[in-house]
């Protein structure tokens, strides 16, 4: 049950991301961000609790997972800053969502 929640906070971070980096305006950017945080808060609080409950059957799985959950985080704040710099590059939407498929990815082998 908690893997399809994380699922689900997962697809609810794409959305926000997709929007925030084709929109123009710095106003509405740093807004969407702020939604963007709560959620990849959440992804990790979930992530945390999936550790918690399965690091006894599956410790490597578990570090994995948590490792590209901060990677995709961590792409996820890079891709902003840099779109709210001007220092922006499409291929870091790229990147980042690909970073995030993998962290989705390892759910399923938990």
């Amino acid at each position: 049950m908690l893997v399809n929640i994380m699922m689900g906070l997962w697809v609810l971070l794409i959305i926000p991301f997709l929007f925030g980096m084709y929109e123009k305006q710095d106003k509405t950017i740093i807004k969407i961000m702020l939604y963007t945080r709560i959620l990849y808060l959440l992804v990790l609080v979930g992530d945390i609790m999936l550790i918690i409950r399965n690091f006894k059957t599956n410790p490597i799985i578990d570090i994995l997972s948590f490792l590209a959950t901060v990677v995709a985080i961590s792409f996820i704040d890079i891709s902003y800053q840099r779109k709210i710099q001007g220092n922006f590059r499409p291929y870091l939407i790229w990147v980042t969502l690909i970073s995030i498929i993998i962290s989705i990815t390892c759910l399923f082998f938990i």
